[in-house]
């Protein structure tokens, strides 16, 4: 069952990344015809009405609505994909407590259960960080740093780390106080550093998450901060 679960979230994260390719492309072609629109009404249907009709030649526009007709293809199967994700998900207890994550929604609690399979697989939050490429590598030679240090990209699951990238920017949007932005302000006030407090508290929500689901227990806020 856990493997199926695995192929249902897999086949989302495919098809997330297929639509942003669409879109990029779609955006590219515009800026060959000199349309440069920010932002996601371009991809509205009253967006790309106003889009379209800045084309000037029929043959192009034509081409471009092609592009529009597959993005809007690739929208209904990702959100069908959805779906179906959310609906196995309901077989996994681990999900909805890992959802009262601050920061963490259905999508992300889906993707770091199937991604992980079982937390005591990682018998310290160290390695759990590492095969999320949230480790940090040193080289050096004789006792001497050859370069600064830099995260370890050499093995284990980027789509962990995207898990974390996202519920860390949701957190900190919340209005409501929590342990991640606390986390956050410290680490940005000892560091002074944006990228190194933001990824201190991206392996501090992973390691909430495996902790959350090794005890079986809800989100505290009190433990957290």
């Amino acid at each position: 069952m856990r493997r199926d679960f695995k192929h249902l979230v897999q086949h989302y994260d495919e098809l997330t990344a297929h639509q942003a390719r669409w879109k990029t492309k779609l955006k590219a072609r515009l800026r060959m015809q000199g349309v440069i629109v920010t932002g996601e009404r371009l991809f509205s249907r009253t967006g790309r009405t106003a889009v379209l009709a800045r084309i000037e030649s029929r043959e192009v526009r034509t081409a471009i609505k092609q592009l529009y007709e597959v993005l809007d293809q690739s929208v209904a199967a990702q959100e069908q994909a959805r779906m179906l994700m959310l609906r196995a998900a309901q077989s996994f207890p681990e999900i909805k407590l890992l959802r009262t994550v601050p920061g963490v929604g259905p999508i992300g609690s889906c993707r770091f259960s199937a991604y992980i399979h079982t937390p005591q697989r990682f018998s310290s939050k160290r390695k759990l960080w590492k095969y999320s490429r949230l480790s940090v590598s040193h080289r050096s030679s004789n006792g001497k740093p050859l370069r600064r240090p830099k995260l370890d990209y050499s093995s284990g699951c980027g789509r962990l780390k995207d898990v974390s990238r996202k519920a860390f920017d949701v957190s900190q949007r919340l209005r409501s106080d929590n342990g991640f932005k606390r986390t956050y302000q410290r680490a940005l006030e000892t560091t002074h550093d944006k990228t190194h407090a933001r990824l201190t508290v991206q392996r501090k929500i992973l390691s909430t998450m495996r902790a959350i689901w090794i005890s079986r227990t809800p989100y505290r806020d009190h433990v957290s901060g």
